[in-house]
């Protein structure tokens, strides 16, 4: 799989990101079975990606100990990244090392703010998250949820990338965000390219019915703005059936032919798709596919406003 530059950094990532949210045991989207979980984790590496991204907040820190052991003799093979939310930076170190420890390693390659609370010192706490780096913990720190002004300040700390939520109808980096990391040589991985499956054909094609987990928080599967949705998916559908590919290779080519976005962040539970997420890779969309899919997802983010979070919540 190619590899690109992760921003302005001397970090070379595979053009698509393995998600580990779902193999967070019981919490958020169900339990998987870790020794399937590292199994998948490997082929994918096997398969030529090499970033892989979790958090502290995955199942308590269970998707960062299932990683650890899928990359057990195999560390140096991979471009590690999980992330932390806000908090005093006096707990950061603390929380990294307890991570590492997890994570079966002695650093990051990419040490992410999860989340930024508007209620404390951004400054204090990227400044720390730059000792942390200077020491040799992590090789570089990234952002994720982040909007403009936040950006300019994890940017001055060296900040290399910003992971947000992006796809066809979820458009808040659009305005001002994506334009000023391209500017500054950020990367940007997007997570939830596909809309949580809302633009794979399940929802449309299948008729399938949302099945709790975090849809149910899920802005885009409010009434009425979940009919508009699957009405912008059965754009994506109608592209697919032209150009002979499924929906889902559609949505991410989408992300993946957006200029800025560097490597859209997919979860797996079965190799089989991941590998039909790799065919996007090689898809074309002409532009004006590319802009018809853009349009009427356009259509559905002009229900939400700027300030909008995909699950309608975020930290104080």
């Amino acid at each position: 799989m190619e590899r690109v530059p992760l921003g302005n950094s001397s970090l070379q990532v595979s053009r698509l990101c393995l998600g580990t949210w779902n193999m967070a045991g019981s919490e958020g989207w169900g339990p998987e079975n870790d020794e399937q979980s590292i199994r998948i984790i490997r082929q994918v590496m096997d398969a030529g990606c090499n970033f892989i991204d979790s958090a502290h907040g995955y199942g308590g820190g269970h998707s960062e100990e299932v990683l650890g052991r899928a990359l057990e003799g195999r560390r140096d093979e991979a471009v590690v990244a999980t992330k932390i939310v806000q908090c005093d930076p006096s707990e950061v170190e603390g929380q990294l090392d307890a991570a590492l420890a997890r994570l079966r390693t002695d650093h990051l390659d990419l040490y992410i703010v999860h989340w930024p609370r508007p209620s404390m010192s951004l400054e204090d706490f990227m400044g720390e998250m730059t000792r942390l780096r200077d020491k040799g913990k992590t090789r570089e720190i990234g952002t994720s949820n982040f909007d403009l002004d936040q950006m300019k300040v994890a940017v001055r700390h060296g900040a290399v990338s910003l992971q947000p939520p992006f796809n066809a109808l979820w458009r808040i980096i659009d305005r001002d965000v994506l334009p000023f990391c391209h500017e500054h040589s950020v990367a940007v991985t997007p997570y939830s390219p596909l809309a949580q499956g809302l633009l794979t054909g399940r929802y449309t094609r299948e008729g399938a019915e949302k099945k709790g987990g975090p849809r149910d928080s899920n802005l885009l599967f409010k009434e009425p703005v979940f009919s508009k949705a699957k009405d912008a998916a059965r754009v994506v559908d109608e592209v697919a059936d032209q150009i002979g590919a499924t929906s889902a290779q559609v949505a991410l080519a989408w992300v993946l032919h957006t200029e800025g976005i560097t490597a859209p962040i997919v979860g797996v539970s079965r190799m089989a798709q991941w590998e039909d997420n790799v065919r996007a890779l090689d898809l074309e969309l002409s532009a004006e596919q590319y802009e018809r899919i853009g349009d009427a997802g356009m259509g559905v983010w002009n229900e939400f406003g700027d300030d909008d979070t995909m699950w309608g919540w975020k930290p104080d």
